[in-house]
């Protein structure tokens, strides 16, 4: 059974930071977003298959040499960033952003073996 989306009332949850965000990989692209995503007031479920990554950033500890831990700390403590392993839960968020490696490959292309690993994990436990 799919649910119907009232794209009104999602909209407006963004407008007025009332939407949660969930972002899938929380290296140095998905957790500067997080972090920027906390600050301006949305709520975060932030998603890595890393659990020591995950462990760390729940300490209020970075990973990331320009990221300070104050600032993690700062985002842990305001309650509205939880970093989880748990892709069950991808169903949560109003929105999902994919901030997952895409190295390149010897010919300079990039890899998407992780994007498409991730769509596949998402496409597991959302239904439309």
């Amino acid at each position: 059974m799919s649910e119907t989306v009232d794209y009104d009332l999602l909209c407006a949850a963004f407008q007025n930071r009332a939407a949660r965000i969930g972002i899938i990989g929380l290296g140095y692209v998905g957790l500067p977003l997080a972090l920027t995503g906390i600050r301006v007031g949305f709520k975060v479920l932030g998603f890595d298959i890393d659990p020591a990554r995950v462990e760390e950033l729940g300490r209020g500890r970075s990973m990331i040499k320009h990221i300070p831990d104050a600032t993690v700390a700062a985002a842990i403590a305001t309650q509205r960033f939880e970093p989880t392993t748990d892709f069950d839960r991808l169903g949560e968020p109003d929105a999902l952003l994919i901030c997952v490696p895409t190295p390149l490959t010897r010919n300079r292309e990039p890899d998407l073996t992780y994007v498409v690993q991730t769509c596949e994990a998402i496409g597991r436990r959302l239904s439309a």
